[in-house]
């Protein structure tokens, strides 16, 4: 009987959910000597642009940018970003392959990833919120300058569309913000981690959904004393109550404390 390659058949379905022509992939580089710091500022670059980049890619001295373009046509790669420092400061260039348009973009400042997880007190270990594209929001880019607009475009096709009637709560685990400022003209990029939480229950009914364990219930006569009365102490009211938040209003199983 012919052995069938399973393994390299894939469907048309799955290449757009992996990755394929219809979802944007992009190349994050550098161009010429950086510093130790701008170089880490690419690898944060490329997590925030998983999982749809090359996260371990590598450049030589022998390459140009004219290989990464050629290139970009096999792998289905639509944008560069690409970063450079001169004697003036750091600079970003991204664009849309293979023939452009191109932004230029001058960093003024910059915030690591691992400068924020020093400034908390409790930071977050990333799990698997880089295995789903974050979601993009806009700020202050409706107006009729024409590079405002063109830059509004070039930011919305360099992620994948979402369908708010099939997407999924467990892969939205992330939000890049893109902000416009008006007075300056300045544009600001800030990378968050969404932390899902359970809203409108007890303080009894969050201890039994977050312990894996059920607890101890041989001091109540009946379960509702448990519940009604906070889980062994006062009366909780429901989380969120009062606050003007919610969470989620779809009832899927999503990864985070409380669900």
């Amino acid at each position: 009987r012919k052995h069938k390659k399973r393994r390299t058949h894939v469907e048309e379905d799955v290449q757009e959910k992996t990755g394929g022509e219809k979802v944007p992939k992009s190349f994050v580089l550098r161009r010429g000597k950086v510093p130790a710091l701008v170089r880490e500022l690419i690898k944060d670059t490329r997590r925030m642009m998983a999982p749809f980049t090359a996260l371990k890619l590598k450049e030589r001295k022998s390459n140009n940018l004219k290989d990464f373009v050629a290139l970009s046509g096999t792998l289905g790669v639509s944008h560069m970003l690409c970063f450079s420092t001169t004697e003036t400061g750091t600079f970003l260039r991204l664009g849309k392959l293979p023939r452009g348009p191109t932004l230029y973009f001058k960093v003024d400042q910059y915030c690591l990833c691992k400068d924020v997880a020093a400034s908390q007190r409790r930071p977050h270990s990333p799990g698997t919120e880089f295995l789903s594209p974050p979601l993009v929001v806009l700020n202050n880019m409706q107006t009729d300058e024409r590079h405002v607009k063109l830059t509004d475009i070039m930011i919305q096709n360099m992620f994948p569309a979402i369908d708010v009637d099939s997407v999924k709560l467990s892969q939205c685990r992330r939000v890049v913000l893109f902000r416009r400022n008006p007075e300056t003209g300045q544009f600001e990029l800030r990378h968050y981690v969404v932390h899902v939480k359970a809203a409108g229950l007890t303080k009894g009914v969050r201890k039994i959904v977050r312990k894996r364990a059920l607890p101890n219930l041989s001091r109540y006569q009946d379960i509702s004393d448990y519940v009604t009365g906070g889980g062994g102490g006062r009366p909780g009211g429901g989380e969120g109550q009062g606050r003007g938040g919610g969470g989620g209003g779809r009832g899927e199983r999503i990864d985070g404390q409380g669900l």
